[in-house]
C-alpha cells in the first residue's frame, strides 16, 4: 500500500473515522494510528514487521535504562553501542551486504580469486533507511539527556513506525513528534483544511509532474543517452531534477496532509530548493530532515570532538556526503554523487573563507556580493552543479553516467525528446511552486485556502478527477522509497 495506490483511498477514511469517532484520549488514538501503521507496513512484506518491532522495544527499554540513577556511565555506553549495532547492522545487512560482497568478490578476481564471497538477495525492508535513522536519532537524544525518554510504549512504538512517514520520511526529532504523541489531539477546521491542500498538491506534484516528467523525458534519455543530441540530454538533465523534486516533495507533502488530518505536524521537508544560490543554502532546503540528521548526528560531533576530528572541516564534509551517497542507495553510482557534493561544499566552505578575508580588506567586495550580477552568477553556477551531479544519481551505473557526461558536451546522436505541453507544464508548475515561496507573491498561495469550504471542496474534487484521467491512480512508485 502507498498513498498513491487505490487502497489508500479506503485505508486512510476508516482509519480517520476510527480515530476521530471514538474517545478524546491518547491511549485510544495512538492505539488506532499504531494499529493502522501496522496494518500499512504489513500490506508491504508482514514478515518483517517483526524487525520494526523488535527494535521498537530494544531502543524503548535501551532509552529508559539511560535515565535510570541505579546504571553507571559504563553500562550506559555498552546499552548506547548494542542498540546502535542492532540499528545500523540492521540497515547494513539489509542495504549493503549484496552491495559489499560484490565489491569484494571484483577485488578478489582482480587478484585471481575466483571463489569470493555469496552475494545475497534480500528483500528491503519498507522505510527501513529512514526509521532507522529516526530511531538513532532518538536514542543519541537520550544518550546525551537532550531529550526526556518516552514514558509509554504506546507512544515511541507510533513516534517510530506512523504510516504518515515510515515509507519515506520525514525523519523527525523525537523533541519534534514525541509531544505530539504525548497528549491527545482535537481536531480543528485547519487542521482539515491545510492537510488536504498540501495531500492535494503533494499528489499533483507526483502524479501529474513527477509521472509525465518521467515518462516523456527522463526515462528515454538515461536509457540511451548515446542517441541523443546535447539540447536533448540538457533537457533530460533538467528534467530528472524536477521529476526527482516533484516525487520526493510530492511524498512529503502527501506525508504532511496526512499526518496533519489527525492533528499532527511533521517537519518540512523541502523550501523551494532551485532558489538556492550556494550548496550549503540548498542542503538546508533539499531533503531537510536527512540533511539536518547528518549535519546534527555526523558532522557535529565529529567537528566538535576533542580528538584528531576536531576542526577538520574539510574531511567533515567528505564524511557526511559520502555517508549521504550510501545512505541513498548500495551503488558506485551514489557514493560518486555523494563525493562530488563533498567536494562542491569543501571548495565553497574555501571560497566563503577567501571571499570573507577580501571584504575585510576592501568593502568594495561586499558591495559586489550583494549585487544582483553576484547573486544571479551564485544561483546559476550552484543550480548547474546540482543538474551536473544528478546524472550519476540517476543512470543505472558509472559508464552510462560517462556516456551521458561526454553527450552533454559532444555531439554523439541526432534523436530528439517528444516535448509535449504537458511536459512543458510541467516544468511551468515547478517554476510557478517557487515563484510563490518568493517575497511578496508568497502570500497568494493563502488565498486558496480562505475559499469557502464548499468551493475549495469542488476544487479538490476537480483537480483529483482531472489528475486520474491524466494520470491513472496506482502509476509508479515514489522514487525515494526505494532508499
Amino acid at each position: 500500500m502507498s498513498f498513491t495506490n487505490i487502497e489508500f483511498l479506503f485505508f486512510l477514511p476508516v482509519v480517520f473515522c476510527l480515530y476521530w469517532l471514538g474517545p478524546s484520549q491518547r491511549v485510544y488514538q495512538n492505539g488506532v494510528l499504531l494499529a493502522g501503521s501496522y496494518l500499512f507496513y504489513g500490506s508491504w512484506h508482514w514478515q518483517l514487521l517483526a524487525l520494526i518491532i523488535a527494535g521498537t522495544w530494544l531502543d524503548y527499554y535501551v532509552s529508559r535504562k539511560f535515565v535510570d540513577d541505579s546504571v553507571d556511565e559504563p553500562h550506559r555506553k555498552r546499552l548506547l553501542i548494542i542498540s546502535l549495532v542492532f540499528s545500523l547492522g540492521c540497515l547494513g545487512f539489509f542495504k549493503y551486504a549484496g552491495f559489499f560482497a560484490t565489491a569484494a568478490n571484483d577485488a578478489l578476481q582482480s587478484i585471481g580469486i575466483e571463489n569470493g564471497l555469496p552475494v545475497l538477495k534480500l528483500l528491503l525492508p519498507l522505510g527501513i533507511s529512514y526509521w532507522t535513522l529516526q530511531r538513532v536519532g532518538y536514542v543519541l537524544d537520550t544518550y546525551w539527556r537532550r531529550l526526556k525518554p518516552a514514558d509509554s510504549l504506546l507512544d515511541f512504538s507510533l513516534f517510530v513506525c506512523f504510516f504518515g512517514q515510515v515509507a519515506a520520511g520525514p525523519i523527525s526529532r523525537g523533541s519534534e513528534l514525541l509531544p505530539q504523541l504525548q497528549k491527545a489531539r482535537r481536531l480543528t477546521p485547519d487542521w482539515i483544511t491545510t492537510g488536504c491542500f498540501a495531500f492535494l498538491l503533494g499528489y499533483t506534484l507526483k502524479a501529474f509532474v513527477a509521472e509525465i516528467l518521467g515518462e516523456s523525458v527522463v526515462s528515454r534519455a538515461f536509457a540511451s543517452p548515446e542517441l541523443y543530441s546535447p539540447v536533448f540530454l540538457w533537457v533530460g538533465a533538467l528534467g530528472f531534477a524536477g521529476q526527482v523534486f516533484a516525487d520526493f516533495a510530492g511524498y512529503s507533502l502527501m506525508a504532511i496532509g496526512t499526518a496533519r488530518v489527525f492533528a499532527i505536524e511533521l517537519p518540512q521537508n523541502f523550501n523551494a530548493p532551485f532558489l538556492s544560490k550556494s550548496l550549503p543554502e540548498l542542503w538546508r532546503r533539499w531533503h531537510i530532515t536527512l540533511n539536518r540528521w547528518l549535519f546534527e548526528y555526523i558532522f557535529t560531533p565529529l567537528t566538535t570532538s576533542k580528538g584528531w576530528f576536531r576542526s577538520r572541516m574539510d574531511l567533515g564534509l567528505l564524511i557526511v556526503f559520502t555517508t549521504s551517497g550510501l545512505w541513498h542507495g548500495a551503488a558506485w553510482t551514489f557514493v560518486c554523487w555523494g563525493v562530488m557534493h563533498a567536494m562542491g561544499m569543501i571548495v565553497q566552505r574555501n571560497w566563503d573563507v577567501i571571499y570573507r578575508s577580501w571584504c575585510r580588506s576592501n568593502r568594495k567586495f561586499v558591495t559586489l556580493r550583494k549585487s544582483v550580477p553576484y547573486a544571479f552568477a551564485s544561483w546559476l553556477l550552484t543550480m548547474l552543479f546540482f543538474v551536473l551531479t544528478l546524472v550519476p544519481f540517476r543512470a543505472p551505473d558509472i559508464q552510462v553516467a560517462f556516456t551521458y557526461f561526454s553527450g552533454l558536451f559532444q555531439r554523439n546522436g541526432s534523436g530528439t525528446l517528444d516535448i509535449s505541453p504537458l511536459v512543458v507544464l510541467s516544468f511551468v508548475f515547478i517554476v510557478v511552486m517557487h515563484l510563490l515561496e518568493m517575497k511578496p507573491v508568497n502570500a497568494v498561495k493563502d488565498l486558496f485556502i480562505k475559499i469557502p469550504p464548499l468551493f475549495r471542496g469542488f476544487a479538490y474534487g476537480l483537480a483529483v478527477a482531472l489528475l486520474i484521467l491524466i494520470v491513472p491512480f496506482s502509476k509508479g512508485t515514489f522514487i525515494y522509497q526505494q532508499f
